[in-house]
């Protein structure tokens, strides 16, 4: 009996639509490129400074365009451009497991895609014949997070987690335009592949270019502040025992009731912001918060809780964090 051979078949190689891309994109790959060149060039001489509104973008777009001798029916994917290149050495310097990898999917070859969607995107079944399972596979080895789905509602709820330090997007022009507020808002390092169409169906995109952008990095070894350690270890100042600790025992009834308004919800923005300064002047990620500062810390959230109680009592409001509060009274 003849002994059995094992074949191994290719892989399909994603085929991405050809059709042409829409007007206001340059219509070649080598134009595109030499945009991209020109500004770097740009960046390098002018130096902007991100985030930047879309208005003073499309600015610079405009004069860049226009010095140049391009034309200005580009400015809306030169703005794009231009936002990457502002950013790009910062998302450099930030580690890969700290970065989300959003793509839309309309990237799929939507008559014969079998992958599922849930409440988070499309769930890819890796069947070869479309570019993101060759994306998502390798950002999510590099260490990524990877979302396949649209919706700045979305992106922004995993920024405020605060484990998502940048953002390499893939989407269409109105998307991105759509996107500037939230990404200044959150002055969210972001670096943004425009797809070649709008139409939402069997889209296209520069997938070298993707390729080389998720892989963008840098020797930087800056410190980074652990926020979401800095913003749990606030959080236990405000327990009731901790802050006996930290202001001794509540000598009146003023006092006790003082302290168990001091202990509610709240998003402690102040103190938080506060110990982000003192870490970011010390540049010693494993230096111990000193007591002084955690009083000072505690004492800028009772300034805070001090102005909601007089506005609640301004506006007549009977509660506050979806509770009666007796120290209105």
């Amino acid at each position: 009996m003849e002994p059995q051979v094992r074949v191994t078949l290719p892989r399909i190689l994603p085929v991405q639509s050809d059709r042409p891309p829409q007007a206001n994109i340059p219509q070649t790959l080598a134009e595109r490129e030499q945009l991209r060149a020109l500004t770097r060039a740009y960046v390098a001489e002018v130096q902007p400074v991100p985030p930047m509104p879309a208005d003073p973008l499309r600015e610079h777009a405009d004069r860049m365009l226009t010095a140049a001798g391009v034309p200005l029916a580009y400015r809306e994917y030169a703005a794009v451009l231009l936002s990457n290149e502002m950013w790009r050495d910062a998302l450099a310097g930030i580690p890969y497991e700290r970065r989300l990898l959003l793509m839309p999917k309309c990237l799929r070859v939507e008559a014969k895609c079998p992958a599922p969607f849930d409440e988070f995107g499309l769930l890819c079944k890796k069947c070869g014949l479309c570019s993101i399972q060759d994306l998502q596979e390798e950002a999510e080895r590099l260490g990524y997070a990877v979302l396949v789905a649209e919706g700045s509602a979305i992106v922004m709820s995993i920024i405020e987690t605060g484990k998502i330090e940048a953002i390499v997007g893939v989407s269409c022009l109105s998307v991105l335009e759509r996107a500037f507020p939230y990404m200044e808002a959150a002055a969210v390092p972001g670096v943004a592949i425009p797809l070649l169409q709008d139409d939402c169906i069997d889209t296209a995109v520069d997938t070298d270019w993707v390729w080389d952008v998720i892989h963008l990095t840098s020797d930087d070894r800056t410190y980074r502040m652990d926020l979401e350690s800095i913003r749990r270890e606030v959080d236990t100042w405000f327990l009731p025992q901790e802050l006996d600790g930290s202001l001794g025992p509540a000598g009146s009834d003023t006092e006790r009731i003082a302290r168990e308004w001091l202990s509610r919800a709240g998003k402690r923005w102040r103190p938080f912001l506060t110990v982000c300064a003192w870490r970011a002047l010390t540049g010693d990620p494993d230096a111990p918060i000193p007591a002084g500062l955690r009083r000072a810390a505690i004492a800028v959230e009772c300034f805070h809780k001090a102005s909601l109680v007089h506005d609640d009592i301004e506006d007549e409001d009977e509660g506050r964090y979806g509770a009666d509060d007796a120290v209105h009274t």
